[in-house]
């Protein structure tokens, strides 16, 4: 009985031991060994697979464009409301490196380079000679900057846009796909005598306008993407994460600045935060929102946690940017320059932001469909069918590496078709929010770096979740034995 109760005492001291023992391993140092394991595989250290594939993205992204072709343009030149169908999609393998210029001990300074190849195979049907009918971006863009800028030369502008424009002088215009997108329509070719001087104007003001670029023989090139393909970025200075893992990727400068120069001094509007949504930190929290500084509408972007979700086996959280993105609340977004159909203020309504001081031009940002939007801009043309899950942007992260596994960034492009002050050709024009294109950059991880990301750092992950409560359990059975035991052998004493 003396040996029952020895047995009993050793067994509930042993089993206490182990209790707390890997209570203490399981609650204090595995977690630390697991978290300094995620982070020495993302952060930015020199010569690791990290810093080839941050300098190098091993595999392209999607990069889709859908157009609007106005299917009754000679009504519209009389005042009927436009009727739209989308035309696509026209799919582009988006090519991005990063370019280090200079690595500091917890900074690396690069420029991104994207460049854009058309993929046949997943476009099909569609082509890049595919022709469309659509707003005459450039002809309303150069109508509108002199409207508000030489108001009393409309009439000689009248006369000189033969000159400026060729074969598009209408608000509408039949082009070819490729030639909007990347190959560039040719501006200011022959011109006249007036066109002549007219061009010299349009020369001027299109070195602040991203979408224009003077030739060598004095032609202008517009295109709707040319300026992106194979052109570097401002530099972008970023965190490594080396010091702290949760500032990494986190942009501290972008083009020499902290903060963007596009919207109204010192606000909000005009900070850089966040990424630039090719990397994010690890260990994410649902409870607090993402950021990316999305250089192509010179703004930051807040993504807000959605919900749970898996891709290819891994877990997820899901973040997206719903209404509150364009619901111009901020009020540093209106630069109150754009006109067509405004508030009273001069401000645009909800779902519409103005880009002129982010692209030089009168183009108005959306959600694709005008999803979010006020009806007065949505009700002003036919043929749109906006859809949450299809027309705004997303993210899929893998919580504990940060790891993108799934996203898309998607933008409606937009110009005000109305009538401008002694051009006989806009006269009739019914003014309207007029689609353009939009287009959506995703992101699907391969399933090789799935398969990668899986077993290298979340199949130990899953292991260690499972053999945590296991350990404890066995430890607490060992503790209860004991216990049970020498409760057992006392009481046969006491008889």
């Amino acid at each position: 009985m003396c040996t029952s109760f020895v047995f009993g005492i050793s067994t509930l001291v042993t089993g206490a031991i182990l209790v707390i023992a890997s209570a203490i391993v399981s609650f204090a140092v595995i977690p630390d060994v697991v978290e300094n394991s995620i982070v020495n595989e993302v952060v930015l250290n020199n010569n690791t697979i990290q810093m080839e594939r941050f300098e190098e993205v091993p595999f392209p992204l999607n990069f889709t464009i859908r157009v609007f072709n106005i299917t009754n343009a000679v009504d519209v030149l009389n005042g009927a409301v436009p009727v739209l169908n989308e035309i696509g999609p026209y799919v582009y393998k988006l090519n991005t490196k990063r370019l280090v210029k200079d690595l500091l001990e917890d900074q690396v300074m690069y420029k991104k380079l994207d460049t854009f190849e058309f993929d046949a195979e997943a476009s099909f049907p569609n082509t890049e000679d595919d022709i469309v009918h659509i707003g005459n971006i450039a002809y309303h863009g150069v109508l509108q900057i002199a409207e508000a800028g030489f108001s009393s030369a409309m009439s000689i502008l009248n006369r000189a846009l033969p000159g400026i424009f060729g074969t598009h002088t209408e608000p509408i215009m039949q082009v070819r796909v490729g030639d909007l997108l990347l190959d560039g329509i040719k501006l200011c070719e022959n011109p006249d005598f007036f066109g002549t001087i007219a061009c010299a104007l349009v020369r001027q003001f299109s070195v602040d306008v991203k979408n224009m670029e003077v030739q060598n023989d004095l032609t202008i090139n517009f295109s709707a993407l040319g300026y992106r393909n194979g052109k570097p970025s401002e530099q972008y200075n970023v965190y490594r994460g080396l010091v702290n893992p949760v500032d990494l990727g986190r942009i501290t400068e972008y083009g020499a600045r902290p903060h963007l120069p596009y919207w109204k001094t010192s606000s909000v509007c005009n900070m850089i935060n966040g990424t630039d949504s090719g990397i994010f930190h690890p260990f994410v929290n649902k409870e607090q929102p993402l950021y990316s500084l999305n250089t192509d509408i010179c703004r930051s972007v807040e993504l807000r946690y959605q919900n749970d979700v898996e891709y290819k086996g891994v877990s997820a959280y899901r973040f997206t940017v719903n209404e509150w993105f364009l619901d111009n609340s901020d009020g540093c977004y209106c630069l109150n320059l754009t006109r067509g159909i405004n508030r009273p203020d001069g401000c645009l309504y909800e779902g519409a932001m103005e880009l002129y001081s982010c692209l030089g031009a009168f183009i108005v940002l959306s959600y694709p469909h005008f999803l979010y939007a006020d009806q007065r801009y949505s009700s002003g043309v036919m043929g749109l069918s906006p859809v949450a899950d299809d027309h705004r942007i997303y993210l899929d992260i893998e919580p504990n590496t940060g790891t993108v596994v799934r996203g898309a960034k998607r933008a409606q492009f937009n110009v005000f078709m109305r009538p401008v002050n002694g051009i006989a050709n806009t006269e009739k024009l019914r003014t309207t929010l007029t689609p353009i294109f939009w287009v959506e950059e995703s992101f699907l991880l391969p399933n090789e770096y799935a398969e990668e990301l899986n077993s290298r750092l979340l199949s130990p992950l899953k292991l260690i979740d499972i053999l945590i409560p296991v350990a404890l359990v066995i430890c607490s059975v060992v503790f209860l034995v004991g216990l049970v035991v020498s409760i057992w052998a006392r009481t046969k004493r006491s008889y």
